[in-house]
C-alpha cells in the first residue's frame, strides 16, 4: 500500500520552498497509507526556465516516516529553497514495504532510467 499526492501550478508563482511544503503536507494526510519510507521529487534545476528545470529531476527519499523526508529535504543544500518558480510540478510518496526492505534504493518515486523522469 502506499499514498500519493502530487502538486502542480500553472503560471501561479511559487517558492520551492512552498512547493515542498505542500507536498510535505500532502504526505502526513496519507501518512497512514505507509510509513516505511517516502520520498518526494520535484523540479530540480535552479533556473527561472521551467522547461530547463523539467529536465532536471530532484529525488529525495528517506527511509521512516514523513517527518524525517521533512528533515531531509531541509538539509538539501544544492537546492535553492527561494527560488520562485511560474509553472512546476511535484510528486509526493509514500510507501509500506510489501517487498524489500524500507530502505531509500527501494523508497518511492521510482526513476525508470537516467533518461526518463519518475514514476
Amino acid at each position: 500500500m502506499c499514498g500519493i499526492f502530487a502538486y502542480l501550478n500553472y503560471h501561479v508563482p511559487r517558492t520551492r520552498r512552498e512547493i515542498l511544503e505542500t507536498l510535505i503536507k500532502g504526505l502526513q494526510r496519507l501518512e497512514y497509507r505507509g510509513y516505511d519510507s517516502a520520498g518526494v521529487g520535484v523540479d530540480g534545476g535552479n533556473d527561472k526556465d521551467w522547461e530547463a528545470n523539467a529536465c532536471k529531476i530532484q529525488l529525495i527519499k528517506k527511509k521512516g516516516k514523513v517527518k524525517a523526508l521533512d528533515e531531509e529535504v531541509h538539509k538539501q543544500q544544492d537546492m535553492d529553497l527561494d527560488i520562485e518558480f511560474d509553472v512546476h510540478l511535484g510528486i509526493a510518496h509514500t510507501r509500506w514495504a510489501t517487498h524489500g526492505e524500507p530502505n531509500p534504493v527501494n523508497s518511492h518515486p521510482q526513476r525508470s532510467d537516467k533518461n526518463n523522469g519518475p514514476l
